[in-house]
This record gives C-alpha cells, sequence and structure tokens, in this order.
C-alpha cells in the first residue's frame, strides 16, 4: 500500500465494532489533517469567540449555563489533576494547561459550582511510579473531592487514590489502572482506543491483509498492541507482526526497518511526544510505502511543521475532537481556549483534558453542596446512563460498557 501523497488527511470514527459496543465513557476518533494544517480554522473560533455565555447554552452543558455572566467566590472546591510534565520521556503541559482554561471559564461566566469558584493543583509524576504515588498521598491528605486525569504512565497513584474512595476523573488513559479501576472514569479510549481505531481502519478503508504494529515494550502499551491485533483478526486480518522497542528509544529507525522487511500494507506507530520526531525520520530512512498511522500527539501544527511535508503526508492520526467545523462544544472549546488560555495548542491532547473537565463541572453543578465530596461524586458519576459528553457521544459510566477495559 503506497502511502499518500496529499497531506495528512483527517477522517472521523467510531471504534467500537472492532472489540464491543464501545458506549462507555470513552471517546476515539481516527484522523488525518492537511499538510502543516488542520480542520481547526479562525471562523470556527470566531463562532463562539464573541459570545461565550451564549455558545455555551447551546452546547452539551446547556443545563449548567445561566442566561448572564456570573462570576464565582467564596471558598474555593480544590480538584487534584496528576500529569507528566518536563521529562525527556514525554511532556504534557498542554493538559494541565487545558484543564485550568475550563476553569477559568467555569469560575467568571458560569458562577462556579453553587457560587464557589473551582481550583486546580496540578502534580507533575516525573515520570515515575513513586511520584505517581507521591501526587496522590499529597491530594488525600489534602482531602480533594475528585482527582482529574493528565498523562500518567505509571497510575500507580490511582492505586492510592482507590483506597481512599477518590474517583479519578478523565485525561488520556495509559495505564491499566486506568482502565480497570473502579474509582476511574475515562471519556477517552487513550492508546487501546487509538490502536482499535486504527486496526478497523487499516483492515475496512485501506483493505490491508498484512499489519505491523511498532510500539515502545511498556505494559499498558504493549497490551493495546495485542488489542490491535486482536482487532485486526476480528476483521480477518490474520498476518500482524508486532515489532516492540525500548520505551526510551528515540532512533526508531531500527524497529520501522523490521516492521518494512515483512513488506505490510498498513504500519501502526504508537510512538508519542519524543518519539514523534524518531518515527517520522525512520519512516523517512527507510522508505516505507505502506499506510502509517500515528497517534494525535504526533499531530500537533508544531511537530508536523518541523517534521516537513515529505516526512509526514499521507499519515493518519487519530484525534478525539469532532472534526465538524459547526460542531458547538468544539466551537466553544475553541473560544475558551483562545480567550482563557495561556497559549497552549487547541490542536492536540488539550482536547481531551478539557473534556474531562467540562464533563466534571456539568456533574459537579448538579450535585447538592452536601454531596460534594469524593462520594458524591462518586456516585453521580457512576450513575451516568446515556449523558451527554462534551465534545463526545452519549457516555455510560457503570464499568460494565466493555470487558477488560471497565473505566472505558
Amino acid at each position: 500500500m503506497v502511502r499518500s501523497s496529499r497531506g495528512v488527511t483527517v477522517v472521523a470514527l467510531a471504534v467500537a465494532l472492532a472489540i464491543t459496543a464501545l458506549a462507555g465513557c470513552s471517546e476515539d476518533r481516527t484522523t488525518t489533517g492537511a499538510t502543516g494544517s488542520t480542520t481547526t480554522t479562525a471562523a470556527v473560533t470566531a463562532t463562539c469567540a464573541d459570545d461565550l455565555l451564549g455558545c455555551a447554552r447551546r452546547s452539551s452543558i446547556a443545563d449548567a449555563v445561566g442566561d448572564e455572566p456570573v462570576k464565582a467566590t467564596g471558598d474555593p472546591i480544590t480538584l487534584g489533576m496528576i500529569n507528566q510534565e518536563n521529562t525527556p520521556i514525554g511532556s504534557y503541559p498542554e493538559l494541565s494547561s487545558a484543564t485550568r482554561a475550563a476553569i477559568e471559564f467555569i469560575n467568571t461566566e458560569l458562577g462556579g459550582v453553587n457560587g464557589r469558584p473551582l481550583a486546580v493543583e496540578v502534580c507533575n509524576t516525573e515520570f515515575s511510579p513513586e511520584g505517581s504515588t507521591a501526587c496522590a498521598q499529597k491530594f488525600v491528605q489534602a482531602g480533594v473531592p475528585a482527582v482529574l486525569g493528565g498523562i500518567d504512565v505509571f497510575g500507580t497513584g490511582i492505586d492510592t487514590l482507590a483506597d481512599n474512595d477518590i474517583p479519578f476523573v478523565g485525561g488520556i488513559p495509559v495505564s491499566e489502572q486506568a482502565v480497570t479501576s473502579a474509582n476511574s472514569f475515562q471519556w477517552s479510549g487513550g492508546i487501546w482506543g487509538a490502536t482499535v481505531a486504527f486496526a478497523h481502519h487499516a483492515a475496512t478503508e485501506v483493505g490491508a491483509k498484512k499489519v505491523a504494529i511498532v510500539y515502545p515494550d511498556f505494559g499498558p502499551i504493549t497490551s493495546a498492541a495485542e488489542y490491535g491485533k486482536t482487532a485486526l483478526a476480528n476483521e480477518g486480518v490474520d498476518d500482524v507482526v508486532l515489532v516492540p522497542y525500548p520505551i526510551t528509544a528515540t532512533d526508531l529507525t531500527s524497529p520501522i526497518q523490521a516492521a518494512a522487511n515483512d513488506a505490510p500494507d498498513a504500519l501502526i506507530m504508537l510512538a508519542a511526544d519524543m518519539g514523534c520526531k524518531g518515527a517520522f525520520d525512520g519512516f523517512d530512512t527507510v522508505g516505507v510505502e505502506a499506510q502509517v498511522y500515528l497517534v494525535g500527539a504526533c499531530a500537533s501544527p508544531k511537530i508536523i511543521e518541523e517534521a516537513g511535508p515529505a516526512k509526514t503526508d499521507g499519515t493518519i492520526f487519530n484525534v478525539e475532537n469532532p472534526l465538524d467545523p459547526d460542531n458547538v462544544d468544539f466551537a466553544l472549546y475553541q473560544g475558551i481556549a483562545a480567550k482563557y488560555g495561556d497559549g497552549f495548542d487547541p490542536v492536540g491532547a488539550g482536547t481531551v483534558s478539557f473534556r474531562s473537565m467540562m464533563n466534571l463541572y456539568r456533574v459537579l453543578a448538579g450535585l447538592p453542596e452536601d454531596q460534594l465530596d469524593a462520594a458524591g461524586i462518586t456516585s453521580a458519576l457512576s450513575s451516568q446512563d446515556g449523558d451527554p459528553s462534551f465534545m463526545g457521544h452519549p457516555s455510560t459510566c457503570d464499568h460494565e460498557q466493555i470487558a477488560g477495559l471497565p473505566a472505558l
């Protein structure tokens, strides 16, 4: 399968049928974008930029939006957030930035929760299991009612939160705990959803008969690669090779060459962040002719621009935001990012943490003051049944939607 030379394309896919009905707290789509550009335009942002509150009244959080802007006052409700930032293995500050932008909008225009402002304290795991646990212990001691997710590849902190009955809400699930723990509630399929979406697209749209999955050799990512292989088998594609590589590797030419030696029709690459450059360089060096798939973290305009069209054209990425420029939720997100953001790139992983915060806000706004604690929030999240999900599909969070991945 020769890679397209007409730019990075963007398509939206529901990934349900590759494993089972994906109607839980997660949504995943598949993407591809035009060379050096995206479907995000100034026109989309302008849809809501002049009247964010009016736009919010037409969005999925409409039931929690008043007629006039109201500024929150009084004692804040402090939430925790566990994220990975400023490490050589990967840094995702846009997840924290998008969450802060959502909270600033909620406090400034929606009146917070019961009139009280929200606050978020972000804790950096520094890419270690000890750091993840320390973050959770910090939030347990602080008595926060909920902890938002960013990216935490170890997930040990979720165990600590579970031991103390504190819900872990949203983010990008990349640890086993994030997708299996009873206290975890996820609206993203994370690496599992992306891999299954790629597998489904390769089998049904590309018509691939041979597929290679190249991935960092690390527990959750290995699990996702195996899910991808199962999804391909369910689509009748049995010629699948799995090619692991060390998670700290930056030169990915060797594993890409090993995958290409089998002459696959499609190559699914599970590198992200610091691995994006190595992936694009490796595809170019090896001269890969298969249809290439990469996770959405590698689709940011900055990464695409630095790699250049010769290396990126034809690549298919997954994204989790709506691709319809008329989608009100997405237009609201763009407007809030422009007005309240700190300059983070709204075309990227921030869409996922922003969604999580807006979904949590909708839940908090529906609770009386005496239920704004960990038990009340957990109960409200667990009772979600076909409820709206910001920039996503209706969600059911009963931990019974996907066998083996109950938090999705």
